[in-house]
């Protein structure tokens, strides 16, 4: 399994062409460092960043109480010493916080993510497709559907493990 992540520096792409950047399996390390963490080679390369660049400000605003509450439990992550990263998924920037989320598992809020493992990210990733639709009404919704429901018959968990069954995008690390 491999990742391909963007690197800044003068070399070849993939196909030997030399543009600035060349794409790159990660090498495993330590569980704190997305270094570590790939994602499955035989999917599609996320969209361009331009537009991911682009999007970004319309997906901050349509997502701000659980960007903001993200924000808030990936920088005290940080405090604790883990690192954050940038990471692109189709046409979508995430900041993730390896290692440690809350309760264990995974937890996507907005456009930040902490997981505690990689097979974990494509899924927390995609949580983002059910987050659109609700846009600020996303934690109260979805955290009263989980209280009453639970996890596994969750309506917004089963249509974001249906999003991630037909999803054909890889995450690169930026």
């Amino acid at each position: 399994m491999n990742v391909k992540q963007d690197i800044d520096s003068p070399g070849t792409s993939s196909q030997g062409e030399p543009d600035g950047k060349r794409s790159e399996p990660l090498e495993v390390s330590s569980a704190d460092d997305l270094d570590g963490w790939v994602c499955e080679s035989n999917r599609c390369d996320p969209w361009p960043l331009w537009i991911s660049l682009s999007l970004l400000p319309l997906l901050v605003l349509w997502t701000l109480p659980q960007t903001l509450v993200g924000l808030v439990l990936a920088l005290v992550r940080k405090a604790q010493g883990s690192a954050i990263h940038r990471v692109r998924f189709g046409p979508f920037l995430f900041l993730v916080s390896p290692g440690g989320s809350i309760g264990g598992g995974g937890i996507s809020l907005g456009l930040v993510v902490l997981a505690d493992t990689p097979t974990l990210l494509t899924h927390e990733f995609c949580h983002l497709y059910t987050g659109l639709w609700l846009s600020w009404l996303y934690l109260p919704v979805y955290g009263l559907e989980y209280l009453i429901l639970g996890h596994h018959r969750s309506y917004h968990e089963r249509a974001t493990c249906w999003f991630e069954r037909r999803n054909r995008r890889s995450w690169w690390r930026i």
